[in-house]
C-alpha cells in the first residue's frame, strides 16, 4: 500500500510538473521567474478539470500585480483571467491593500525554504511496535489522503529561488499537527484564501 501511495503521489506531481511548462506557454508567461519578487502557485483540483494559477509580482517600486488564471485541462486553454493592481489609496468602497505586506506575510511561512511533500513523507506515518514471525519490530501506520488539491509553488525573492509541491495539507495537518512543514503549507493556504480566495 505504501508503494502504491508513493507511486500515485510521484505520478500526480510528475504529470503536473510537465503540465506547468505547457500551461505557461498557453498563458504566455515565461517558465523562469522574471521579477526579483515573484510567486506562482498552480492549484490542481483533483476532482475537476481545472487548474487555477496565481501569479504575484512586483514590477518595481512597490508596484504589485496579481494575475489569476483558470486553465482547462480538457481543452488545454485559459477559460478566465483576473488581474489585480493594488491601489495606493482607498477608492470609494475599495480599500487599499498593501501588496508588500502580503508578500512579507507569505515569506513568514518559510516559503523560500519549504521542501516538497515527498521529502517529508517519513514524517507522515505513525510508528508502533508489532510482532512479525514472533519477533518485535517497528512498523509504520501510513495515513493516505489521495483525493484533494495539489499545489506546485515557485518563488523568487531576490537571489533566493525555491519550488516545491504539496497536496491535501489541511487533511494531513489534522492527523499530524506537529509537522512544521504541514503547518507552513497551511499558513500559506490561509493567506492565499484570505487575500485572493485561492
Amino acid at each position: 500500500m505504501k508503494c502504491f501511495f508513493i507511486f500515485l503521489f510521484l505520478t500526480t506531481f510528475n504529470c503536473f510538473g510537465q503540465e506547468v511548462s505547457e500551461i505557461n506557454t498557453i498563458l504566455r508567461i515565461p517558465n523562469t521567474l522574471q521579477f526579483e519578487k515573484e510567486i506562482r502557485i498552480y492549484k490542481d483540483y483533483s476532482t475537476l478539470e481545472t487548474i487555477k494559477i496565481l501569479r504575484m509580482y512586483d514590477e518595481g517600486k512597490n508596484n504589485w500585480i496579481v494575475q489569476i488564471f483558470w486553465y482547462s485541462k480538457s481543452f488545454k486553454s485559459v477559460t478566465k483571467i483576473d488581474q489585480i493592481q493594488f491601489p495606493k489609496e482607498n477608492l470609494g468602497k475599495l480599500i487599499a491593500k498593501d501588496g508588500n505586506l502580503i508578500w512579507l506575510n507569505l515569506l513568514l511561512t518559510n516559503i523560500e525554504f519549504l521542501p516538497s511533500m515527498e521529502s517529508i513523507e517519513y514524517k507522515l506515518n505513525t510508528p508502533y511496535i508489532d510482532l512479525e514471525k514472533g519477533e518485535q519490530i517497528i512498523a509504520r501506520r501510513k495515513t493516505n489522503i489521495i483525493d484533494g488539491n495539489g499545489y506546485q509553488v515557485y518563488i523568487r525573492n531576490g537571489k533566493i529561488k525555491n519550488n516545491f509541491s504539496f497536496n491535501n495539507a489541511e487533511s494531513y495537518l489534522k492527523h499530524f499537527p506537529k509537522v512544521d512543514e504541514l503547518i507552513s503549507y497551511n499558513e500559506l493556504l490561509s493567506i492565499l484564501k484570505k487575500e485572493f480566495n485561492l
